[in-house]
């Protein structure tokens, strides 16, 4: 416990300057219009860490090598001059299952080591090229079993392509016996079809002598007959037309007496209607007058009541007038004079309403009357024109029946003549119809005879047609399929052959496959070799972090966790404060640099501005004129007292309580901790 307290202070003592030029670097940074630089709060917590902090490591080898770079443990803070070899460092870290937390740029390590970014994210080529070689792998052992069904494939359809050529051998030599035995067949068949073609001729030239006989007979007598038909014809529409002449006259004849009894009994019915319109005319007139003048009156009686309102209105509106401002503003009582005016004329206003409406009902009241009056005096008028109009119809119909009863009778008698000429001849043309029917019958017979010949015929010629055909078709049969078989005796010789080179092509692919396959496992069984490299892709593409033994990083951007060994890249430009956001994460540490590296660059104006706290602190008198016009940057602008003045107090209370000139300390700082590296220090103490 001694020894850890011990420690702590030492590095308390011998970063306090440190410290406190953090401190004022971070509170530099809140200046108004401040350029952001380095994040001091991360160096300042760095700084606790280190002093009292859980760290990997061991805190007195890195306080020694970071404070008495003399006294440091070289296994534990090493250095190394030759940058070229930081590459063979790393890889052989790695290869002693050390994992490296690398702070430099990620093209320094060797490309077959697997190193991801602070997110975790893969760098490099090494990923690629790992699951490269795990895919050619999977890929080798998938050809194998592919080369292997192939193989089995051709197998198989070797073996099915010589089955289904002894299947087909076998169907075309059974064609063949068919074709015999259906070319046999055919030639019997068409000898019969020959005899029975020349028996169907000879029938057909019978049937066609006997058609032409009956024919002839047929048509004398259906010329015999066709001229009877024709006499009777003609006297059937003679006497059609005769009955036609009589019914037009019987016709007539009943229309004009019809047409007297109509005229008659309109004479009677204009004759009642014009005596009840006669009675009805006085009555209508008065009715008429009557209404008309209580139209009038009404009329009259609106006007009046019109003028009344208009009067009452008037005599309200001067009431009214005469009111006082408040009454018209219904604020104050109205006097008692309004409240009659306003009854008068509401009483007016329903007197007038009731007269108009009086008026408007008596005056279609009299349009009513009027309309009636008139129209049953136009009837009067036209009703006398009417009557003579039918008694006049009347005469001329009555005078027209008896001429029509005079020509009615010899009418009748001659249709009775003409049916009676017009049955003579229907009788004469149906005794003449009858042979023509008969001789219809045996022609119709005999065409029938002579169309069963020709169709007999027909049969036989396409008969003996069609078992030529077959003769030709079976013969042509055998040919197709002895040419058949004889074809597929070269096609199961050449595709015997080329399965055979397809199965052997297989057969040599697998034999290749399985010396691919053979150098991928390297003797290991296929399904555990399988199952690791898929887990090791799974792990890669899913969890690179995990499979990577590198996390590559910079200062600022360090991950959590905990590595075995750092290793930090130009390690000649890296300030304490760089060097320990990513120490306090590693077991041990190894520095890298040229010995001739460039130091870190710090802000030139650092200087300068710390002159000038020192100036407005009063501890020191003699500026520059730089930090002169610093000075009086920050306490015109109000800098000081905002921001500097209590820090910088503070600061120089604990640098002076720890025997430090405070601002010697503060130089001393920035030219031991921000213009010279870690590596710097530990390469010029060995």
């Amino acid at each position: 416990m001694r020894a850890e307290a011990e420690i702590q202070h030492r590095i308390s003592s011998g970063y306090a300057a440190l410290v406190a030029l953090y401190q004022i670097l971070q509170t530099r940074g809140r200046e108004p219009g401040a350029v952001p630089s380095a994040d001091w709060a991360a160096r300042l917590a760095v700084l606790r860490v280190l002093r009292e902090g859980d760290l990997p490591g061991s805190r007195a080898a890195l306080a020694d090598a970071l404070l008495a770079p003399a006294e440091r443990s070289v296994p534990d803070v090493a250095v190394s001059t030759r940058p070229e070899r930081l590459g063979e460092l790393v890889a052989e870290s790695v290869r002693l299952g050390e994992r490296v937390l690398f702070v430099g740029p990620p093209e320094a390590l060797p490309e077959d080591l697997l190193a991801v970014g602070p997110e975790g994210q893969p760098v490099g080529s090494a990923f690629g090229r790992e699951l490269e070689r795990l895919g050619g792998g999977l890929a080798a052992l998938d050809r194998l079993h592919a080369a292997g069904e192939a193989l089995s494939r051709a197998r198989a359809a070797r073996e099915a392509a010589e089955r289904d050529s002894a299947a087909r051998r076998v169907g075309l030599t059974a064609a063949i016996d068919a074709a015999l035995g259906a070319k046999a067949q055919a030639r019997a068949a068409a000898d019969h079809a020959t005899g029975a073609l020349e028996n169907a001729v000879i029938e057909e030239r019978e049937a066609s002598a006997d058609s032409a006989e009956r024919l002839a007979a047929f048509t004398a007598a259906k010329t015999a007959a066709d001229e009877a038909a024709d006499a009777a014809n003609e006297a059937a529409r003679a006497a059609q037309a005769a009955q036609q002449h009589a019914v037009s006259l019987e016709q007539r004849l009943a229309a004009a007496r019809a047409q007297v009894a109509g005229a008659e009994q309109a004479e009677v019915d204009l004759g009642r209607r014009l005596d009840q319109a006669r009675e009805q005319l006085p009555a209508a007139t008065a009715e008429a007058e009557r209404t008309a003048a209580a139209a009038t009156e009404a009329e009259a009686l609106a006007h009046a009541t019109y003028y009344r309102l208009a009067s009452a209105e008037s005599a309200l509106a001067a009431v009214r007038k005469r009111q006082s401002l408040g009454q018209r503003l219904h604020l104050a009582p109205a006097s008692s004079e309004v409240a009659d005016k306003r009854a008068a004329v509401a009483s007016c206003r329903l007197e007038n309403e009731q007269a108009q409406n009086r008026a408007v009902e008596l005056q279609g009241a009299r349009q009513r009357a009027e309309s009636e009056r008139a129209g049953i005096a136009a009837f009067l008028e036209s009703g006398d024109r009417e009557i003579g109009a039918a008694r006049e119809a009347r005469s001329r119909a009555a005078a027209d029946i008896p001429r029509l009863e005079e020509d009615l009778l010899p009418a009748r008698a001659e249709h009775e003549r003409l049916a009676a000429l017009a049955a003579e001849a229907a009788a004469h043309a149906r005794a003449t119809a009858e042979p023509a029917d008969q001789a219809r019958a045996q022609g119709i017979a005999a065409e029938e005879r002579l169309a069963a010949a020709r169709a007999g015929l027909a049969a036989a010629e396409k008969n003996a047609a069609e078992t030529a055909q077959a003769v030709t078709v079976t013969t042509q049969t055998l040919v197709d399929a002895e040419a058949a078989l004889a074809d597929l005796e070269k096609t199961i010789t050449s595709d015997a052959s080329r399965m055979r080179r397809e199965e052997e092509t297989a057969r040599e692919a697998v034999q290749s496959a399985n010396e691919a396959a053979a150098q991928v496992l390297g003797g290991e069984p296929e399904g555990a070799w399988r199952a690791e490299a898929e887990a090791r892709r799974a792990l890669l593409t899913g969890r690179p972090a995990e499979a990577a033994m590198i996390t590559c990083a910079d200062p600022d951007r360090v991950p959590p966790g905990v590595w075995d060994v750092l290793y930090v890249a130009d390690a000649g430009s890296v300030t304490d404060g760089d060097f320990l956001l990513a120490a306090v994460h590693a077991r041990r540490y190894v520095l890298s640099a040229a010995p001739d590296a460039a130091g870190p660059v710090p802000d030139p104006s650092l200087r300068r501005f710390l002159g000038a706290l020192a100036v407005l602190a009063g501890l020191r008198d003699d500026p520059d004129a730089a930090t002169a016009a610093e000075a009086e940057r920050l306490a015109s602008t109000n800098l000081w007292e905002g921001l500097y003045a209590e820090l910088y107090g503070k600061i120089v209370r604990r640098l002076g309580g720890l025997g430090l000139d405070p601002v010697k300390a503060l130089d001393d700082a920035v030219a031991e901790r921000l213009e010279t590296s870690v590596f710097a220090r530990c390469l010029a103490a060995s």
